[in-house]
C-alpha cells in the first residue's frame, strides 16, 4: 500500500527542493562525522611541475575537490627538499594554472582568465602583432591577438612571470580559451592550442535565436599557435581541416609532435587520433605515424624516437605504451602483459629509459619500463594513488601528485626507494577522525578468479561486529578504486564510513589493476561475472561478519550507477540503492552517448549484438519483483549517459508502484561542476542510505 501511494504521488523533484530537516552534528573539524559542507570545503592539488635545476615545485590548487572546470584556482610553489612550506605563488581572482617552466628555469608560462590590458589596446610594454601562417590549402584568417578578446566572460590566455615574482605579463587576448602550452626547448617560443572562436555570423544567429544544431557537424578546430619571445608575434601554424588535441617540441625544436583528427567530436578525439609530425616553421603536417593514440606524444631527449600510448580496444579498453623509431618507422610495443595500468610514461633525460606510473590492485607504483624488452622495474611503491609525475631535467629529482589514506593529494617528493609529503594542501584533515581504509581480497566463487578491491570501516570500529554496509561501485568499467583518499562528490566512502557504516569498494572484472585482460574481460557481459565478483566479496565480508545481511545498500556513478540498478532487478539483498548517472537501457546508450566506440568496444556493432545489449539493460528487468528503493541522480546536460536513461529508469520503477525519488541538476554534464549540486549529490546520498539502513 505504501508503494502505491508513493507512486500515485510521483514527481521529478529537481536539485533545488527542500531537504529533510537532519540533526546538526560537531564538524568534521570538532571531531564529528564528515558532513558533505566539510568535502566541500577541501582544496584539489594538481598540475605538480618540477624546476628544471629540481630546486623547486609549482602546482595548482584548486577550490574544489575532483572538478574539472573550478571558478578559482591559484599556481602555488614548495622546495622539493621540503626546507620550507609551500606558498601562494601566482593569485588572481579567478582561476590560475598550467604552469609551465622556461627551459631555463627563469620564467614561467601559464594560463589565466583574470582582466587581461591586453583586450582593451593598452601599452602593457610587450605589443604584440600576429602573422598568417603559410597555410596548404585555404588561408587562415588570424587576427592579432590583442585586439581579438571577446567582450564579457573572460577566457584564458597565456601569461608569463618571472620566477623572482612581480607582476604577471599577458602574452594574448584571443577570442576563446588556450588550452595547452610548450616552452620551445630553446625557449625562445611559446606553442599553444586554442579553439576558433564563434563567427559573426553565429554570434547573430544566436543572438537571433537561429541557434539550431546540426548534429555532428565539425564547429570550432582547435588550432596550434606559435608565439615568438623574440619578435614579439604570433601566428596560426596548423591547416584549416585539422584538429590538434596534443603536441610536443622535438628537441632540436623544427617539428612538434601532435595528435590529429579530421573533426571536432569528442569520440574521434578519444578513440581515432592519429600521431603525426607538424613541421614549426611551415605548418606541414607529414604521413600519419600511430593510429589510435591517446593523450600526448613524447619526444625522447636525444630526438631519436617519440613515445606513445595506444588504445588497445576501441571503447578506452587497456592502455598499450609505445615507442616510434623516427628514422625507420619501427613501432616496439611494450609491457603489454604487465598486471598494472601504466599511466604518465615520460623519458628519462638520458633516452635509456621510461619512467611511468603503475596502478597495481589498488595503489599506485613509480616504475621505470625498458624501451627495448618492455622490462617493469619498480622505482617506490606509494600508499595511494598517484596522478602525476615530474622531474627534474637530469632526472635525479623526481615528484609525484599522491592522495594517501588519510589526506587528499599532495606533493610527494622520491628519494631513492622512499616518498616523502612536502606539502599539506587540507591541513583540516589531520585532525578529522577517519575511517580505516584496507585493501581486501577475495576469489570469484565461479571461476577463481582474485579480485581485489578496498574497504573503508568506521572509526573505532569492532572487528566481528556486522555493520550496515554500502557497496559503492566505480566508474569505467576501466577505472578502480585505490587505497587513498575517498572524499569528495562522487566519492563517499570516508563521509559514509563516519557516520557508522562500512563500505565495500569492489574492483571486479572490467577495472584496471590486474592487467589488460583483466579490464577486457567484461566484454559482452556486463552483469555477468563483473556483478558475480561484487556479489562474492560482499558474501566475503559477511562471513567474516563484517557486514550485516539485512542492512545492505548500493550505489555509484556512470558504471558504477549500472551496477546499482543491475543489483536492483536481479537481487533482492539491498535495502536501498543510489543510481547516479547510470547507463540503465544499454541499447540506447550504445546509440546515443557522445562516444559511441565506447560501447562498441565492449559490445560490437550494435545492430549484431542488439541481444547483447538487451540483456545487460537494467531497464528491461524492471518487474513487480523489485523491492529495493531506488534514488536516481542525473545531470540534465550529461552527453556520455544521457539523462533520458535515468528518467526511463525512473519511471519504470514508478510505473510497478515502486519507492523511488529522480533529483535532475540543470546545466550538469556527466561529472558535475556546481558546487551545490555536487554539496546535494552527498547530501542526498546520506539521507537515502540513512533513512533505509
Amino acid at each position: 500500500m505504501k508503494a502505491f501511494l508513493l507512486a500515485a504521488a510521483a514527481t521529478i523533484i529537481i536539485a533545488a527542493a527542500p531537504q529533510p530537516e537532519t540533526p546538526v552534528a560537531p564538524s568534521a573539524d570538532l571531531g564529528g562525522p564528515i558532513a558533505p559542507a566539510d568535502i566541500m570545503k577541501l582544496h584539489d592539488m594538481r598540475e605538480a611541475e618540477m624546476s628544471p635545476d629540481g630546486k623547486t615545485i609549482l602546482f595548482t590548487v584548486q577550490q574544489q575537490i575532483s572538478t574539472f572546470a573550478p571558478e578559482h584556482s591559484t599556481i602555488w610553489s614548495v622546495p622539493s627538499d621540503g626546507h620550507a612550506p609551500a606558498r601562494r605563488f601566482i593569485v588572481s581572482a579567478g582561476a590560475d594554472d598550467n604552469p609551465r617552466w622556461s627551459p631555463d628555469g627563469q620564467w614561467i608560462a601559464f594560463l589565466s582568465n583574470r582582466k587581461n590590458p591586453l583586450s582593451g589596446g593598452a601599452d602593457t610594454g610587450f605589443e604584440f602583432k600576429a602573422d598568417t601562417a603559410s597555410q596548404p590549402g585555404k588561408p587562415s584568417e588570424a587576427t592579432p591577438p590583442a585586439e581579438t578578446e571577446a567582450a564579457g566572460e573572460p577566457s584564458r590566455q597565456v601569461w608569463l612571470m618571472s620566477v623572482a615574482g612581480g607582476e604577471a605579463i599577458p602574452l594574448t587576448a584571443l577570442p576563446g580559451d588556450v588550452g595547452d602550452i610548450a616552452w620551445s626547448p630553446d625557449g625562445t617560443r611559446i606553442a599553444f592550442l586554442s579553439a576558433d572562436p564563434p563567427t559573426a555570423k553565429e554570434k547573430a544567429d544566436k543572438a537571433a535565436k537561429r541557434d539550431w544544431v546540426e548534429v555532428d557537424k565539425p564547429l570550432h578546430f582547435t588550432r596550434l599557435w606559435i608565439l615568438d619571445l623574440a619578435n614579439h608575434s604570433a601566428r596560426r601554424i596548423s591547416s584549416d581541416g585539422v584538429n590538434i588535441g596534443a603536441m610536443d617540441w622535438s628537441p632540436d625544436g623544427k617539428r612538434l609532435a601532435v595528435t590529429v583528427t579530421d573533426s571536432t567530436r569528442i569520440n574521434d578525439s578519444f578513440s581515432h587520433a592519429k600521431l603525426e609530425l607538424l613541421d614549426a616553421a611551415t605548418g606541414t603536417l607529414g604521413a600519419p605515424l600511430y593510429d589510435h593514440v591517446a593523450g600526448s606524444p613524447k619526444w625522447s631527449p636525444d630526438g631519436r624516437s617519440l613515445l606513445v600510448t595506444e588504445i588497445l580496444t576501441p571503447g578506452f579498453i587497456g592502455i598499450g605504451v609505445r615507442t616510434i623509431d623516427i628514422a625507420t618507422g619501427r613501432i616496439t610495443k611494450l609491457a603489454d602483459t604487465y598486471p598494472g595500468e601504466l599511466t604518465q610514461a615520460a623519458w628519462a633525460p638520458n633516452s635509456r629509459s621510461i619512467l611511468a606510473l603503475s596502478f597495481e590492485q589498488t595503489r599506485s607504483k613509480l616504475v621505470r619500463i625498458d624501451p627495448h624488452d618492455g622490462r617493469v622495474t619498480p622505482i617506490v611503491a606509494l600508499d595511494g594513488e598517484a596522478s602525476n609525475v615530474t622531474a627534474s631535467h637530469d632526472g635525479k629529482h623526481l615528484a609525484v601528485a599522491l592522495s594517501s589514506p588519510d589526506r587528499p593529494a599532495d606533493v610527494w617528493t622520491v628519494t631513492g626507494n622512499t616518498a616523502k609529503a612536502v606539502t599539506r594542501i587540507n591541513p583540516q584533515v589531520a585532525g578529522w577522525t577517519l575511517g580505516k581504509v584496507e585493501q581486501v581480497a577475495w576469489k570469484n566463487s565461479r571461476d577463481g578468479q582474485t579480485v581485489y578491491g578496498v574497504l573503508v570501516t568506521p572509526p573505532g570500529y569492532v572487528p566481528g561486529t556486522p555493520t550496515k554496509m554500502v557497496v559503492q561501485g566505480h566508474g569505467g568499467p576501466e577505472w578502480a578504486w585505490w587505497s587513498g583518499w575517498l572524499g569528495s562528490w562522487h566519492e563517499w566512502a570516508q563521509m559514509l564510513a563516519t557516520h557508522g557504516y562500512v563500505v565495500f569498494l569492489p574492483n571486479p572484472r572490467g577495472s584496471d589493476g590486474q592487467g589488460t585482460a583483466f579490464a577486457r574481460a567484461v566484454g559482452h557481459d556486463w552483469g555477468g561475472m563483473d556483478y558475480q565478483d561484487v556479489v562474492d566479496g560482499i558474501d566475503m565480508l559477511v562471513a567474516k561478519k563484517i557486514a550485516d545481511p539485512a542492512r545492505l545498500g548500493i550505489g555509484g556513478w556512470s558504471y558504477g550507477g549500472f551496477l546499482a540498478a543491475w543489483a536492483v532487478t536481479h537481487d533482492h539483498r539491498f535495502k536501498a540503492a543510489v543510481v547516479g548517472a547510470g547507463p540503465t537501457d544499454m541499447t540506447a546508450m550504445a546509440r546515443i552517448t557522445d562516444t559511441p566506440d565506447f560501447p562498441l568496444g565492449y559490445f560490437g556493432a550494435v545492430e549484431d549484438h542488439l541481444a547483447d545489449l538487451d540483456r545487460t539493460s537494467s531497464v528491461r528487468a524492471l518487474d513487480a519483483g523489485v523491492t529495493t528503493p531506488v534514488l536516481v541522480l542525473h545531470g540534465e546536460q550529461d552527453p556520455r549517459v544521457p539523462p533520458t536513461l535515468g528518467l526511463e529508469f525512473y519511471r519504470g520503477l514508478k510505473m510497478l508502484g515502486k519507492e523511488a525519488e529522480m533529483i535532475r541538476y540543470p546545466r550538469e554534464p556527466h561529472w558535475f561542476h556546481e558546487p551545490a549540486h555536487q554539496e546535494d549529490v552527498q547530501r542526498r546520498v546520506l539521507n537515502w542510505f540513512d533513512s533505509h539502513l
